[in-house]
């Protein structure tokens, strides 16, 4: 409301009208007063309410050089008022707001559990009415060297990187055996029963000088010709490891050595083999 001791209106910004701030100094409000005037002087302007707009310069003018600290104290008043109610009426809409929405957020919430609760239990009717369906067997081949082969016949064990299971690895794993996991395949479905790995091992030999027959190694060696002499030891190095062979007085190209028990190891039910080798002259 207008202090009516002085000819102003508190809600009216005359600052503003003059564009400049409630802290300008007197010099600063005279030149803003003076620019505008100019500019909106009936006389001089071409605006089409330049009348009106001049009269509202010259009133805050006016005000503001006679009437500024007791202007300035009641808008700043008036201000803080407003704003205060403002502020009220707005927290009081946001709580409102937050509360339907609140409100609005727990129907969608109950809705949606009721919806997965609907769907959950169709579902699960659905699977009780579908028969178990076994999974499928799992078929694998692993390719072994004929050293590798007999590194594990030593250790006895072959371990599944992919099912982090070691099995039992033993001769029937070099004889074309196919052995079987339980369990181990793919899952199935519905209830069934999951499938079985198979596993399968072959044995790649590691050069056309090599040739497996049952547990026995034979092997073609090549050495210097001036190695071939009667009662020469020769160092040969084979699939199962290292050894020294002898040079036999009858020796001749093409026939074979016998070297015990450097064949295949032996395991729980079967002996070692033996090694026989062909020294040929390089």
């Amino acid at each position: 409301m207008a202090n009516f001791n002085c000819p102003y209106n508190p809600t009216v910004d005359y600052f503003a009208i003059l564009g400049v701030h409630q802290l300008a100094c007197p010099k600063t409000v005279k030149l803003a007063y003076r620019k505008l005037a100019r500019r909106y002087h009936p006389d001089v302007s071409k605006i089409h309410d330049a009348q009106k707009k001049f009269q509202q310069i010259a009133e805050a003018y006016e005000i503001l050089s006679k009437y500024r600290d007791a202007y300035l104290h009641d808008f700043q008043r008036r201000n803080r008022a407003v704003n205060g109610n403002s502020r009220t009426s707005k927290s009081q809409s946001t709580n409102t707001h937050q509360s339907k929405r609140s409100r609005s957020t727990s129907e969608r919430d109950d809705k949606e559990k009721k919806s997965t609760q609907g769907t959950h239990s169709f579902y699960e009717k659905a699977y009780r009415k579908q028969k178990p369906i076994d999974g499928k067997d799992r078929v694998i081949t692993y390719p072994l060297t004929l050293r590798y082969a007999i590194r594990l016949l030593r250790l006895g064990s072959f371990y599944i990187p992919g099912l982090k299971v070691k099995m039992k690895f033993t001769r029937e794993a070099l004889m074309g055996k196919t052995f079987r996991l339980q369990g181990k395949g793919y899952s199935g479905l519905f209830g069934g029963k999951p499938g079985d790995f198979l596993v399968r091992f072959e044995v790649k030999n590691e050069s056309i000088n090599w040739q497996l027959k049952g547990a026995d190694i034979y092997g073609t060696f090549h050495v210097a010709s001036q190695l071939l002499t009667e009662g020469k030891l020769i160092k040969l190095e084979a699939p199962s490891g290292s050894f020294s062979v002898e040079v036999p007085s009858d020796y001749a190209a093409g026939h074979f050595i016998l070297v015990e028990n450097m064949g295949l190891p032996s395991d729980d039910s079967l002996q070692a083999g033996h090694l026989y080798a062909r020294l040929i002259a390089a």
